[in-house]
């Protein structure tokens, strides 16, 4: 299955003495459908909301299959996924892919600010 993605472009920074200006500017929707009257920052945690809805419900889609295909082939009871404590190698995988996601997620916003401050100082 192949995963569009939602929103790409960032159009906003984090940096205060920036962040007037961003605000000012009109949004660029990047294939999506344009909402009227969004600042540049609402727009752009409309794209992350709505990347990030998308993403969670195909994971929990996916979630949803396998948790029923292992119940009905017999290879697990679905209440010991509740009752699952992972072990140290596992919860330190657990921790570098919440971060990789964490770093994809917010991207964009290093982005715009990266494009911010190479606009302001050329």
């Amino acid at each position: 299955m192949k995963l569009s993605p939602v929103g790409r472009a960032a159009r906003i920074t984090l940096l205060p003495e920036l962040e007037s200006e961003a605000l000012d500017k009109t949004p660029y929707t990047a294939g999506r459908r344009e909402i009227t009257g969004l600042s540049v920052l609402e727009d752009q945690a409309l794209a992350m909301i709505a990347a990030l809805a998308s993403e969670l419900a195909v994971a929990r889609e996916r979630i949803d299959t396998l948790e029923r295909m292992l119940e009905d082939k017999g290879a697990i009871d679905r209440t010991l996924i509740d009752s699952y404590a992972p072990d140290a190698a596992a919860a330190a995988e657990r921790d570098g892919i919440r971060q990789r996601m964490i770093a994809k997620i917010f991207r964009p916003l290093r982005d715009a600010t990266r494009r911010a401050i190479q606009e302001k100082t050329a």
